[in-house]
């Protein structure tokens, strides 16, 4: 609403908070800190992603809600309770997408999957909320190496496009196009479609810090952008593979 150069709207960042239950930690070492829900088809919470970000919206701090239970009922001397020993001795904390409790209530968006929640949240303001099927549904897969079948099986049937970070070697795009290949060899019946848009705009210098779709989207007036995107009727992402 105000720490970036083209505010959004205060309607859309609460419809936004309503969509993928954002949340804020009200107290403690993290207090102010985003909340993110890793909440699944059926709408079970897997985890929550904790992330504190500055004044120019770059991450400070990454937590996980339920280290935090734990570290503030150990300073308070308190017993744990066994749902959260139990919860982690998963091997796995994060085991769905990031907005995977929006697959049904948007049926008919094809799907944009990127690293993180909160280049999610970003693109979903810059392109257009879900609301519109034509629209992206923007989902998060959590981190680089964590696409795989297991979380991407609740996309069956779908069109799904990929937008990998940059990485100094491309390794990033490497490993997800990859992946999108094994990812449609598994899953018969949906498209994965890997976007080339950062390979082929990113410099040596964004490509060294790690630059993702929200880095260059948040420098750009959403107005415009979602004007011409929404005028458009035939655009498609830059892409490098149909799979």
């Amino acid at each position: 609403i105000s720490n970036i150069p083209f505010p959004f709207e205060v309607t859309q960042v609460e419809e936004i908070i309503s969509l993928y239950r954002l949340g804020t930690i009200r107290n403690g070492y993290r207090t102010g800190a985003t909340t993110f829900p890793f909440i699944d088809v059926n709408g079970n919470v897997r985890a929550i992603q904790v992330k504190q970000f500055d004044k120019g919206n770059h991450t400070t701090g990454t937590d996980f809600l339920h280290s935090m239970i734990r570290k503030f009922l150990e300073a308070k001397g308190n017993t744990v309770p066994e749902w959260l020993n139990e919860y982690q001795q998963n091997d796995l904390k994060v085991s769905c997408l990031f907005g995977e409790h929006l697959l049904t209530k948007c049926p008919l968006n094809p799907v944009a999957l990127v690293e993180a929640p909160k280049t999610a949240i970003y693109s979903s303001l810059y392109f257009g909320l879900p609301d519109n099927p034509k629209n992206f549904l923007w989902l998060a897969v959590y981190n680089l190496s964590s696409i795989n079948y297991a979380k991407c099986k609740e996309l069956q049937g779908r069109e799904v496009y990929l937008f990998p970070d940059l990485s100094k070697d491309g390794k990033a795009f490497e490993i997800w196009t990859k992946k999108a290949k094994d990812l449609s060899v598994e899953m018969s019946g949906t498209t994965f479609i890997v976007s080339d848009l950062l390979e082929r705009n990113g410099n040596d210098e964004q490509r060294e810090q790690g630059y993702d779709l929200a880095d260059y989207l948040i420098e750009l007036d959403w107005r415009l952008f979602r004007n011409i995107h929404e005028n458009n009727e035939n655009y498609e992402p830059p892409q490098q593979h149909y799979f």
